[in-house]
């Protein structure tokens, strides 16, 4: 990340800080930028810089000394740090613009969705991180209710052929499994599509009652390898879903298992029990930004649990 990249990533998360009501860390955040511009003579405008954050500066000061005797300045929860943090380090130096993705996602994650988008819309030229983008710009405009609006856009994308044909195919499995999830009747075209051969069956679990999984267990369905079970960490769960990671030297593992495939006999792992269920592939798609790069994702949705 260079220092231009730096400091609009540094005042992106100050003002989502502010945004929150995060004062002091919102403060600290831009005594860092100021710190930054301070450091460094060649910066262009260098002075206006400086004098736009330190009115910024001066402004969060006497708000926090206002608020200070009235009532506490809200902090951030851990869960928040830490997203936050996450996000805004996130950097692949042989993604361009990755760092720009991670600052995004956080923008998406608390709410400022149009930021978000304008930021999201940037990286759809970038071929490594496009994907990523496009599935967050449909994941946006969905929570803010403009479901037609999102359908309109997939199906432009679809017309124009900005993406290659399995891309689209992974945002279809995306976009379908989001609206449904969010239980909204909205029609989606998939003619052409190879996934329309297989449709996602319906989970019979209420994903509040569903126990945090840690690893699941399952017999491979083809290949080489078919029959034997295999034991995969949980990187990832949200609800009924499930992501693992698969590392790219086992090439056998990640070849016998495609979407579609419907595991009948799974065995699922938490911290406080074993029980066994069904489980449906729903996606599994090259990884390719981040340190995960060239492994695979596997994305399986649980649909039933048996004991």
């Amino acid at each position: 990340m260079n220092l231009g990249e730096k400091i609009k990533a540094y005042y992106q998360e100050a003002e989502l800080y502010e945004t929150h009501g995060l004062l002091v860390e919102s403060l600290e955040k831009f005594r860092a930028i100021e710190g930054l511009i301070k450091a460094n003579q060649n910066i262009r405008n260098r002075n206006t810089l400086l004098a736009k954050i330190s009115a910024r500066i001066e402004t969060l000061k006497k708000t926090i000394q206002r608020l200070d005797g009235t009532k506490k300045a809200p902090q951030a929860s851990p869960d928040a740090q830490s997203l936050m943090k996450e996000m805004y380090s996130f950097n692949d130096p042989e993604a361009k613009g990755s760092s720009s993705l991670g600052g995004a996602i956080a923008l998406a994650k608390f709410g400022q969705y149009d930021k978000a988008i304008e930021e999201f819309n940037r990286l759809l030229d970038q071929d490594a991180l496009r994907l990523d983008a496009a599935k967050n710009i449909l994941w946006c405009w969905l929570e803010q209710n403009y479901g037609d609006y999102a359908v309109s856009l997939y199906q432009k994308w679809r017309k124009t052929k900005l993406f290659p044909p399995e891309e689209i195919a992974s945002i279809q499995n995306y976009f379908s499994a989001l609206v449904k999830q969010k239980g909204l009747n909205l029609e989606i075209e998939i003619d052409g599509l190879e996934s329309q051969q297989t449709v996602e069956p319906d989970s019979e679990i209420d994903e509040d009652e569903l126990l945090d999984i840690n690893s699941v267990r399952f017999a491979l369905p083809r290949g080489a390898r078919e029959g034997e079970k295999v034991e995969l960490e949980v990187s990832f769960q949200s609800g009924q879903y499930i992501q693992m990671i698969m590392p790219r030297k086992q090439k056998e593992l990640i070849e016998s298992i495609k979407p579609g495939d419907l595991f009948k006999d799974m065995t699922f792992y938490s911290s406080v029990a074993i029980f066994s269920g069904e489980g449906y592939v729903s996606a599994r798609n090259e990884i390719n930004a981040g340190p995960k790069k060239g492994d695979s994702s596997l994305e399986i949705k649980i649909i039933k649990i048996i004991s």
